[in-house]
């Protein structure tokens, strides 16, 4: 099978299983470029390569299926990097970058960055990535998913710089004031908007790392009374949000004193939490 054949094919198998044509044909092309190495327009340079048949007609039927991208290929690209994914970890969001940038747009003061839930690990690697004399330490209560940070370090040659802990939260930490800042993108769907989740996130995707208690809120309102005691002087939190989250987070942060700004991702919506003590 060549790469003309292999687009028509698996178009039309999609557009049968419930995608609109330009979804079929956007899936398709991210299949078969990740099959054969290449970026998906560059599909059309090479219509007469060779595609691994079995491979891609596996693929296409779990696509068809509903299995997410990410999982098929094991890979995503995230701030200009590729990171490994796999079931049993979250798929990062491209809606995740803007907590990146607003980390490195921060001033703030010398010290190591702590991740809440580190999932895949490309928030903190990414940031150890852009600033090369940061240390970071990351928690996660999912072995797997530490297991898959630590792969994707030793890919990006970040593993010296970054330490990992199994557990829950801050559990396995003592309060002190020892961090510059702590990142996370945490749990914070609410338990009432689970069912109108897209099939491919419910059936698919760790329900404990998206579930964040009835209200979407557990774990940003506990990071955001527990966190302040880990900080430096100066130091910072930043979390990602829900889209209906800001002014529930602005309320706890007033209740507590904190201060808080949002930044905005791609459509307008206050995607990340920037909170000063």
């Amino acid at each position: 099978m060549r790469v003309a054949e292999a687009l028509r094919l698996g178009k039309v198998r999609l557009e049968r299983a419930g995608f609109s044509p330009e979804e079929a044909l956007r899936e398709i092309r991210f299949i078969l470029a990740g099959l054969l190495g290449l970026r998906p327009l560059d599909l059309y340079l090479f219509p007469e390569r060779e595609v691994p048949e079995q491979t891609f007609r596996e693929a296409l039927e779990e696509r068809a299926r509903g299995k997410p991208l990410a999982y098929i290929l094991g890979e995503v690209n995230f701030y200009g990097r590729r990171f490994r994914v796999r079931p049993g970890v979250l798929i990062p969001r491209p809606e995740t970058e803007i907590l990146v940038e607003a980390f490195l747009e921060e001033t703030l003061p010398q010290g190591p960055v702590l991740e809440l839930g580190v999932g895949s690990g490309v928030v903190i690697l990414t940031l150890l990535a852009e600033r090369p004399s940061l240390r970071g330490v990351g928690v996660d209560i999912n072995s797997g998913a530490l297991e898959l940070t630590l792969e994707n370090a030793e890919l990006l040659g970040l593993k010296e710089r970054l330490f990992l802990i199994r557990g829950s939260w801050l559990t396995p930490l003592r309060p002190g004031r020892n961090f510059a800042a702590l990142v996370s993108n945490p749990p914070y769907v609410a338990e009432t908007d689970w069912p109108d989740l897209p099939r491919e996130v419910k059936f698919y995707e760790p329900r404990e790392a998206l579930l964040g208690g009835p209200d979407g809120l557990l774990f940003i309102r506990r990071t955001l009374m527990e966190g302040p005691a880990y900080l430096l002087p100066g130091g910072k939190i930043f979390l990602e949000i829900g889209y209906n989250q800001r002014e529930p987070v602005r309320k706890i942060c007033r209740d507590l004193g904190l201060e808080v700004y949002f930044r905005k991702d791609l459509l307008g919506i206050d995607r990340v939490a920037v909170v000063s003590p």
